[in-house]
């Protein structure tokens, strides 16, 4: 997972964030054909929306599912690490001809010795663990997605073949499709990471990480927002923290699990 804004350096998150899960889930949506594209055409792995431009499908589902995740089992553990790796810069050079050298061939992006660089290239290493995700989608997501709304994301989720960037390869393990029940708890524990503004946390360790939201295409901007993700950053561990929500905050149970959304 690519820390956003960042071209030449190539740093990693620690765990998956909203947009990474949004985009895994509706790859395989878009690719059965089943999402409604009112407005907008597809063309392969993208959508054209005559306002927004070149999009992600993924915009299209972004105001109807809530996602979050957390690193399972607890007391496995990972690192965020960077390799230097040898890396094409020929991209990020520009066509400058203050010197003989680069005059004669054209500019500076022509010559050799600007073509590669050692590049810190992020990654996670977690042996052994697994990552639980939960996506609570609205009743409303039945206006986008054609057919039986259950059928279409349990099959959706079973045909996950990466989160993040291609290199990112997962296995589905299990899929779970049920009713999430809000609660009218005002003080939860969860594993799961959620939005800052909508719980304050009373016991357990956690670190802050920047998300966001938005940027699916050139003309969508990118806002971000902070996260509270239960566990520790280094090493990389999931944990349990005691939440007392704020406002706007709402706590949801699916499966015996607890995660902090919206009202």
């Amino acid at each position: 997972m690519r820390t956003p804004g960042t071209s030449k350096f190539q740093g990693a998150l620690p765990i998956p964030p909203p947009t990474t899960i949004l985009g895994a889930l509706t790859y395989p949506l878009a690719k059965m054909g089943v999402l409604s594209l009112r407005g907008v055409r597809q063309e392969g792995d993208v959508v054209f929306d005559s306002k927004k431009g070149i999009m992600s499908p993924a915009g299209i589902l972004e105001d109807h599912v809530y996602a979050v995740a957390r690193f399972d089992p607890v007391n496995s553990f990972g690192y965020v690490w960077d390799d230097l790796s040898k890396c094409v810069t020929l991209l990020f050079q520009e066509t400058t001809k203050s010197t003989d050298e680069e005059k004669a061939v054209g500019g500076r992006r022509y010559i050799m010795k600007y073509r590669t660089g050692a590049l810190p290239v992020g990654k996670v290493y977690y042996p052994s663990g697994r990552i639980s995700m939960v996506l609570l989608v609205k009743e409303s997501a039945r206006e986008i997605v054609a057919g039986s709304l259950e059928d279409e994301l349990r099959k959706a989720a079973w045909q996950m073949t990466r989160v993040g960037s291609k290199e990112s390869i997962v296995s589905v393990e299990e899929v779970l499709v049920s009713k999430a029940n809000p609660l009218d708890d005002r003080v939860v524990r969860t594993r799961y990471y959620f939005p800052a503004r909508l719980g304050s946390v009373e016991e357990g360790d956690y670190y802050r990480e920047a998300f966001w939201s938005g940027g699916w295409g050139r003309g969508v901007a990118l806002r971000r927002e902070e996260y509270i993700v239960p566990g520790s950053k280094i090493p990389l561990m999931s944990g349990e923290v005691k939440v007392s929500l704020l406002s706007g905050g709402r706590a949801f149970e699916a499966n015996g699990e607890v995660v902090v959304g919206y009202e």
